[in-house]
C-alpha cells in the first residue's frame, strides 16, 4: 500500500507541476484559469490528505523497528552421561 500511496503523492506532484505551467499560458481565458485554480486546490487537498497517510505508516512503521525484539528465555539444558 505504500508503493501506492509514493505512486499516488508522485503523480499529483507532476499533475500539479503541469498544472501550474498551463496556467502561465497567455491564451487561456478567465474562466479556464478559475477552473485551473479550482482543480489545482483540489488536487492540492488530495495531495495533502496522501502525505498524511503516507507519514501516518512510516511513524508506524518506525515504532515497530524501535520496539524491542522479544526473545525466548535459554533453556538450561544438560547433557546427562548414561
Amino acid at each position: 500500500m505504500a508503493d501506492t500511496l509514493e505512486r499516488d503523492v508522485q503523480a499529483l506532484k507532476e499533475w500539479l507541476r503541469q498544472a501550474w505551467r498551463y496556467l502561465a499560458e497567455p491564451s487561456l481565458t478567465r474562466f479556464e484559469r478559475q477552473e485551473i485554480r479550482n482543480q489545482i486546490k483540489q488536487t492540492d487537498a488530495e495531495l495533502r490528505a496522501c502525505l498524511q497517510k503516507l507519514a501516518a505508516q512510516n511513524q508506524v512503521r518506525s515504532k515497530a523497528m524501535d520496539a524491542p525484539v522479544r526473545t525466548v528465555p535459554r533453556s538450561d539444558f544438560r547433557i546427562l552421561n548414561v
